[in-house]
């Protein structure tokens, strides 16, 4: 029974002290952040962005037509091989 307490309290130590470097080494390691300098940040023209927000409202668009596909129980396997003809074309 006192064997056991030993490798209990040795344990428990062990994790404790574990616990206490780990976290001493996470702390300090947000304080160290790196700022891009000022020469290394770049906005992009009007046009790409209008590109950017374009794409997302066509994936938007396909992720809406895919649910509605699966909620109205119609065979999906035709529009999956057509979305895969578009990939291929757009590449």
């Amino acid at each position: 029974m006192l064997r056991d307490r030993r490798v209990l309290a040795r344990l428990l130590t062990t994790v404790l002290v574990a616990g206490v470097i780990g976290g001493l080494m996470m702390s300090s390691q947000w304080h160290r952040t790196i700022k891009p300098s000022p020469s290394q940040v770049t906005t992009a023209p009007p046009g790409m962005m209008q590109l950017v927000r374009d794409e997302h409202d066509l994936v938007a668009d396909m992720v809406r037509t895919q649910l509605a596909v699966l909620d109205s129980g119609v065979d999906s396997k035709p529009i999956a091989a057509a979305e895969r003809r578009l990939v291929i074309a757009l590449r």
